[in-house]
């Protein structure tokens, strides 16, 4: 039987309002968790002088900016479900494409042409949906929840203002966050699919390693001796000893502090993803190292390779979301991170049991 569709809306729905969009590809609950995070929405340098479309948890939304900053809101004209990213930006305003209707940086309505009277009053409700958002490190965050339940990620490095971050070229993979993510902190991959980046020897064991929780997720430190040499710090050999040292903020952004062991050099590579939809995700990446002046060709050439080396194999992964019953798979040592990360997030309350 085909499904049947709604011609019109019900003569009662606004007493039946709810935050969950439309056609909505996240379980309700899994939605409420996650819309009280922070989570990466576009590049700051993307944002110019045309409102960009974006979506966050299937809800579509608009980023404007403007002198007094940057506007993020659900991108929906208030006056006739209009969306907003196909307007402009005009006197620091938002601009209406159907009716030329005008919103200001906190989303009110401060002009409606067709109205003649330049004193009548604008009701209130006549406003943008806006949400919560802030610049930090070159990327804009934005929260679905009027009160975020946890903070923004503390990147070091990264938040260094003597040092200068390079933003790695966004992609969207056909894929869960969590499955990303999971594979971001994932290390007995390295050998097998990046060999042509910085993968290890594939006869190396995985050496053991302690995962700690933190008030901002987990975090654990790794010895891997790589092959090749790929450091700008003057010191020879054909390979390098390194220690990773990964910072997991929940849910969805990790750093990797990556340090040869011999010298003082360091670089920081940071990875934050945007759940467009319960199997779409976009890309944030930010790098940068202690040199100074990092080799902004050569590291966005690594990233996007390291990247494509990722991303078919995640795409191809099944389930497609993320098992959080620990017994839908079978682990091994090198897994210390993949199982705490699926516990922290069943504790959160994502992937809550099936009803009885």
């Amino acid at each position: 039987m085909a499904k049947r569709i709604n011609v019109f809306q019900p003569t009662d729905s606004s007493k039946n309002t709810t935050a969950l969009p439309r056609n909505c590809s996240f379980n309700e609950t899994d939605w409420s968790i996650l819309a009280g995070f922070w989570h990466p929405v576009a590049y700051a340098h993307e944002v110019t002088d045309k409102p960009m479309p974006a979506k966050l948890l299937d809800v579509e939304l608009v980023i404007y900016r403007t002198s007094n900053g940057i506007g993020v809101a659900r991108d929906i004209c208030p006056h006739r479900g209009t969306r907003l990213s196909g307007g402009w930006v005009k006197d620091d305003r938002i601009v209406c494409p159907m009716h030329g209707l005008c919103f200001d940086h906190s989303g009110a309505c401060t002009k409606i042409p067709s109205v003649s009277d330049a004193n009548a009053r604008i009701p209130p409700r006549m406003r943008l949906q806006s949400l919560l958002n802030e610049e930090r490190y070159g990327i804009i965050w934005a929260c679905l929840s009027e009160t975020p339940s946890h903070a923004l990620p503390d990147w070091p490095g990264i938040g260094d203002p003597n040092l200068k971050n390079l933003h790695i070229p966004s992609g969207t993979w056909a894929a869960a966050a969590s499955r990303h993510v999971e594979n971001f902190n994932d290390v007995a991959h390295f050998p097998f699919v990046h060999k042509e980046t910085f993968g290890g020897y594939e006869s190396d064991p995985i050496p053991n390693y302690e995962v700690i929780a933190t008030d901002y997720g987990l975090t654990f430190d790794l010895p891997y001796l790589e092959e090749g040499n790929r450091f700008p710090d003057d010191i020879e050999g054909h390979e390098r000893h390194v220690t990773y040292t990964y910072q997991l903020t929940l849910p969805f952004s990790t750093i990797i502090i990556i340090k040869p062991d011999e010298g003082p050099y360091a670089q920081y590579f940071a990875d934050t993803v945007c759940p467009v939809s319960a199997r779409e995700t976009r890309i944030f990446q930010v790098v940068t190292d202690t040199s100074g002046e990092p080799d902004a060709d050569f590291l966005i050439k690594e990233s996007q390779m390291v990247n494509n080396e990722d991303k078919a194999i995640v795409e191809s992964q099944r389930p497609e979301d993320l098992p959080l019953d620990l017994k839908d798979e079978i682990h091994i040592p090198a897994d210390r991170m993949s199982v705490e990360y699926r516990r922290t997030l069943a504790r959160l309350g994502l992937g809550a049991p099936f009803s009885s």
